[in-house]
């Protein structure tokens, strides 16, 4: 069988974020606006692997405050930058995408609007961070995240 016969299968780089595959608990804050009162929100964070093993599926059912919020994400691999292209679609009509990068139990997200670090427990059942946002050419404060595995 020659290699154009053979099944391609998912690198090391896209089985590193079996980290993610499950059903989270998430919860945090949201700093909608500055000197706005934070936002609560509390919900599931659910990431599964689509056929072939080749993209993360990414859905997100939250409530903000009194507001429910629900978007999907795809998450792939790109071998030429080395980063984790991410195609995301929400409830209210908007889309983008981002970039992710995952070092060691570190996780950082990249557009240029937005911007999220983070960081795996030990036992890498729980991820916490915070995002930002370029408002103004200057980056501000937006959420506070914690992602938490049953």
């Amino acid at each position: 069988m020659d290699d154009q016969n053979q099944a391609k299968k998912p690198g090391p780089e896209l089985r590193r974020l079996n980290a993610f595959a499950g059903k989270w608990n998430t919860s945090g804050t949201l700093q909608a606006m500055p000197g706005d009162p934070p936002v609560y929100f509390h919900g599931t964070d659910t990431y599964e692997w689509l056929p072939g093993g080749f993209f993360l599926l990414h859905t997100v059912d939250v409530m903000m405050g009194n507001e429910r919020k629900q978007s999907i994400e795809v998450i792939g691999y790109d071998p030429l930058s080395e980063l984790y292209p991410m195609q995301h679609f929400d409830d209210q009509g908007e889309s983008g995408i981002m970039h992710g990068r995952l070092e060691g139990d570190q996780w950082t997200i990249l557009s240029s609007e937005l911007r999220f670090n983070g960081i795996f427990s030990a036992d890498m059942k729980t991820l916490t961070g915070v995002w930002e946002q370029c408002m103004e050419d200057s980056w501000t404060h937006l959420m506070e995240i914690a992602l938490t595995k049953p």
